[in-house]
């Protein structure tokens, strides 16, 4: 007994059925047909979009924190869209978040973020930063 393990795409709309064929390679004549039908396969849902970027006005950093000593760690005085959409799950609540965004587009700071609240929620705790190249976690080690 042998156990054939494929893969194949599920385009929409999905076909009524596929064919696979099979074909040794070392025996004459030694070939099956076998028709797949897809008449009753329910598929899974597919991915939800990716949050639509709102436009909203940027949150000023003073007045957001309201602590001097985490204003300091930004240098600049308002955040961009991305930053200001996403502070208050990262500010204000201990729920997960993932954040994919372009190069350039403030993720750092977002992690900052995030950290500062695991500080205001638990000072004597640790804290785990993970950065994808070490000039970026040197960076960020020396910022704190």
């Amino acid at each position: 007994e042998h156990v054939l393990f494929l893969t194949v795409p599920m385009m929409d709309p999905l076909p009524p059925a596929y064919f696979i064929r099979i074909i040794s390679d070392r025996w004459l004549h030694s070939e099956s047909t076998l028709p797949v039908s897809f008449q009753h396969t329910i598929l899974p849902a597919k991915f939800p979009p990716p949050t639509e970027l709102l436009d909203l006005q940027p949150l000023p950093v003073a007045r957001t924190l309201q602590n001097p000593a985490f204003v300091k760690l930004f240098p600049f005085s308002d955040f961009n869209p991305i930053q200001t959409q996403t502070f208050h799950e990262l500010y204000k609540t201990d729920r997960n978040i993932l954040i994919c965004a372009p190069s350039g587009s403030g993720k750092l700071a977002l992690a900052d973020l995030a950290i500062l609240r695991a500080i205001q929620s638990d000072p004597k705790g640790k804290y785990v930063y993970v950065a994808p190249l070490a000039d970026v976690a040197d960076e960020t080690f020396a910022k704190w």
